[in-house]
């Protein structure tokens, strides 16, 4: 009889404590999924099959979903414009929560997130708050003075450093009823060199919404750094922004904190190239042979990018470490909405390659201009509106005034003010009427390239590349097959081959006269033998859309 109690007090025990191992187990995994711990999600379900529960497996599973994969519903909220009700706000509780934040900025907070049922609204009018309120704080960042990041110093003082930003997010997100945090870690931010340092060097937000944490950068998305001087431009770059797409600039201190998995190492993350969130903001991913941030090549350097918005136009450039061009040294080409983008260096220096984006028909001013262009040519040309009466007085001064100016790096940078309809509308109006440039496109990733040991590159008295206007690189579906070479030998034969479904005719002009490409029926080829004469200024390919006017497509030199 005592053998049996035993024996049933044993199996109670087992029984019980399987159960408790359960319930732990179970509670661990839900724990992962509220905190979006995708590491100890991601180690669950890569575990021996035997250790884990099928019920438990599908929760992860579709949590980490959640979180690897491309989330498609944010797109509407990055779109680079501000929330019109930051600037709806009663006066007296703007001036009220600059000089006594602690008791105000409840009545602040409540009064931008009222009446909105949308979470992402919410979490969306807090940081464009911020972004339009704020300015970085340079004189703390590039000297040794140590101002304080809390909330209420930051809204007193009105700067702040990324630590600011992050607190205020974060106080602000709480009183809306939203849970947020920040998040400590390391950046490819301004001063980046290729690696990080002993110690945390930047600050963001994660706030959950609809049971999803997602990625805030408030700092970046309120302006940039040049030089020493801090730029406003609003941005949505880096809010909402997918998880891995954000480790290519962040990477968070506490691993846990990635929201993927598997964990992007800080190995790895130095690795891999400074892709910017607006990058994936126009809708562009990576495909074949993806850049390093540090590329040494043999010969020719290629990768591919795809984009899923048809009107767009990307571009390439290599510089020097000073940030001059090096013309002719990178090709792009267009099939579909496929790129692929080819780099080159010509000789042993260390450079930087660039890729560039824009929306076709959208206007882009030119960010920064040198004090001489503006003021000897820019600013002559607005005045000369005036006195032509195209233009009123108030419409030069606003244009004026959009400019910023900054004598250390003596540069003017342009402050776009979305609310401010007057002087948009009269930037725009001389912009038109000066014809000064409009398709100015943004910098979207970045990396280093330099000729392996073995290779001395393709030279410095040459173009590795043709030049290519803005109509060859915003047509879809034409394609230079050869000459590649930018530089062309005078007395060689050489014939041009372009495959195209933009133009219906093609032409080589040289020295004024125009020689047509022949198309190779029932392809989309055209092609033309061509001498080239002993002397010549410079051969250009010339492309017709309806058979009757012509634009320039490709250009090149004479050797």
């Amino acid at each position: 009889m005592k053998k049996a109690y035993m024996l049933g007090f044993l199996v109670c025990c087992c029984f019980y404590f399987a159960a408790a191992q359960a319930v732990s187990i179970a509670d661990t995994i839900a724990e992962a999924v509220n905190r979006g711990d995708c590491i100890t999600l991601y180690e669950y379900i890569t575990q021996d099959k035997t250790k884990t529960e099928t019920r438990l497996v599908t929760s992860a599973t579709n949590a980490l979903r959640r979180y690897t994969q491309t989330d498609t519903s944010v797109a509407k909220y990055r779109n680079d414009s501000m929330d019109a009700r930051i600037r709806r706000l009663d006066g007296a509780l703007m001036e009220a929560v600059f000089t006594d934040p602690e008791n105000t900025l409840p009545d602040l907070a409540g009064a931008l997130v009222k009446g909105l049922t949308d979470q992402f609204l919410k979490a969306k009018a807090l940081h464009d708050w911020i972004c339009d309120n704020i300015v970085y704080d340079t004189e703390m960042y590039f000297s040794i003075k140590n101002f304080p990041q809390d909330y209420i110093s930051v809204l007193k003082k009105k700067t702040a450093v990324c630590e600011g930003y992050a607190n205020l997010y974060n106080k602000m997100c709480t009183l809306a009823g939203l849970e947020s945090m920040v998040i400590n870690g390391y950046s490819k931010g301004f001063g980046y060199r290729g690696a990080i340092g002993d110690y945390t060097d930047h600050a963001w937000n994660a706030v959950k919404l609809n049971n999803k944490w997602y990625l805030v950068d408030v700092t970046w998305n309120a302006g940039y750094v040049d030089a020493r001087t801090f730029v406003k431009k609003y941005s949505t770059a880096y809010l909402f922004l997918d998880s891995r797409s954000f480790l290519y600039s962040h990477l968070p201190e506490k691993p846990e904190q990635q929201f993927y998995a598997p964990a992007v190492s800080a190995e790895d993350f130095q690795k891999e190239a400074f892709i910017a969130g607006i990058f994936f903001q126009y809708g562009l991913e990576m495909k074949a042979g993806q850049p390093l941030y540090n590329n040494f090549i043999e010969e020719t350097f290629s990768f591919e990018v795809n984009a899923k918005n048809a009107n767009l136009t990307l571009s390439s450039e290599l510089r020097t470490n000073n940030q001059q061009n090096v013309d002719g040294a990178s090709w792009l080409e267009r099939t579909g909405n496929n790129f692929t983008f080819y780099f080159d260096v010509p000789d042993s220096k260390s450079y930087k390659g660039y890729i560039f984006a824009r929306i076709k028909k959208n206007a882009n001013y030119q960010t920064r201009v040198d004090f001489d262009t503006f003021e000897n040519s820019w600013l002559p040309g607005a005045e000369k509106l005036l006195v032509d009466k195209k233009i009123s007085e108030e419409e030069l001064d606003l244009f004026k005034n959009s400019y910023l100016k900054v004598d250390e790096n003596k540069m003017y940078y342009f402050i776009e003010d979305q609310f401010d309809q007057q002087q948009n509308k009269a930037v725009s109006k001389i912009h038109d009427l000066l014809e000064l440039p409009s398709a100015w496109m943004d910098p979207i990733f970045s990396f280093n390239i330099k000729a392996a040991p073995e290779y001395a590159g393709y030279g410095n008295s040459a173009r590795k590349y043709p030049f290519t206007y803005s109509a060859f690189k915003d047509a879809v579906n034409t394609k230079l097959q050869s000459p590649l070479d930018g530089v062309l030998k005078p007395g060689e034969t050489v014939t041009f081959t372009l495959t195209s479904r933009d133009y219906s005719q093609f032409a080589l002009r040289i020295d004024e006269e125009f020689s047509p490409l022949f198309k190779k029926l029932p392809s989309n080829k055209y092609e033309l033998q061509f001498d080239i004469p002993e002397h010549f200024d410079g051969l250009a390919i010339y492309g017709s859309r309806d058979g009757k006017s012509f634009t320039s497509l490709v250009k090149y030199e004479a050797q």
